[in-house]
């Protein structure tokens, strides 16, 4: 019977959580995971969320609602733990990866049998894993648990990924079967959720975490404030998603421009949701949906949760 979880040398499960013990005695372990799982329902949750999938609609989606989203969490909410324990455990960064991605196939599985076949969580169970490692990394480094820490300790396991597995496109021809990601790059150099995590996680660390933390301090709601940092995200990121269903010209010029507009119209302490309303009406011609955006939007509410005060009491 073929088993999920990591294998049995992947690590000492009991060993490592003594040591995490004896390095932050005042952080449980189990807080690091605890706070992924809690982001990826909190990003469900959030809404509305122009174009994507939320408790108010399906979005530009015609095959999923949010309760595909959640039994997809449900399943791989488990797996959490293994990818922080990688960091907790010690795991040295060029040796990471490949136990990260043993333990998110298996995830990717779980995900596909819970919501009938459909990629809910992909990208993002490849890009919180690297964010769980980088916090457990931080942790058993005795480094202080700060964003700026954990994306560094993340982005480590893959530096040189984009060269050593998108570089090698360039010698493919148009008549090679190629994945939308494949297409995107040898086209215009988009380098996905691979380029945003080798590079340090630009998106949540310019713009979702400062968004975010900026309209909590002011009094805004916690989905108000998710919405706000979605926003400075999708204004600030590349997002394949986008870009795939609506073209390179359409989300460089009219999307970014069309977020913009929305972000100078929505004012998270009002409670009014018309502009959000307003973008996603614009964005169902087409079909548009920044589905990279709100991959970035768990991650950075992730970080928020992990390094507030309140984790570390």
């Amino acid at each position: 019977m073929h088993r999920y979880g990591p294998p049995s040398d992947f690590f000492t499960y009991s060993e490592s959580i003594r040591h995490f013990n004896r390095q932050v005695k005042h952080i449980p372990p189990e807080a690091i995971w605890k706070a992924a799982s809690e982001a990826v329902i909190e990003e469900i949750l959030t809404a509305p969320k122009p174009g994507l999938v939320d408790p108010l609609g399906p979005g530009c989606h015609t095959d999923m609602d949010w309760q595909t989203f959640i039994r997809s969490a449900q399943a791989i909410e488990p797996f959490w733990k293994y990818q922080a324990m990688t960091g907790l455990s010690g795991t040295a960064p060029s040796d990471a990866l490949k136990r990260l991605r043993y333990v998110g196939i298996e995830m990717e599985k779980k995900m596909l049998a819970a919501t009938s076949g459909i990629n809910t969580h992909k990208g993002l169970i490849f890009l919180l894993s690297l964010l769980l490692y980088g916090a457990g990394y931080s942790i058993y480094s005795k480094m202080e648990l700060t964003p700026g820490n954990i994306v560094s300790n993340a982005s480590a396991p893959v530096k040189g990924l984009v060269s050593e597995e998108l570089g090698p496109l360039c010698k493919k021809t148009s008549s090679d079967k190629l994945s939308n990601c494949e297409r995107l790059f040898l086209m215009h150099g988009i380098t996905g959720a691979r380029g945003e995590a080798e590079k340090g996680f630009p998106s949540v660390i310019e713009y979702g975490l400062p968004a975010l933390e900026r309209f909590y301090s002011t009094g805004a709601s916690a989905n108000s404030s998710h919405i706000a940092a979605l926003l400075a995200i999708m204004a600030g990121s590349e997002d394949s998603n986008v870009i795939h269903r609506g073209g390179y010209d359409f989300w460089q010029n009219e999307y970014r421009e069309m977020v913009k507009v929305t972000i100078k119209k929505f004012d998270p302490l009002s409670e009014d949701f018309a502009p959000i309303d307003e973008l996603e009406k614009k964005f169902m011609g087409s079909r548009i949906s920044p589905g990279g955006a709100a991959d970035l939007l768990c991650c950075t509410i992730f970080l928020h949760r992990i390094t507030k005060p309140a984790c570390q009491q």
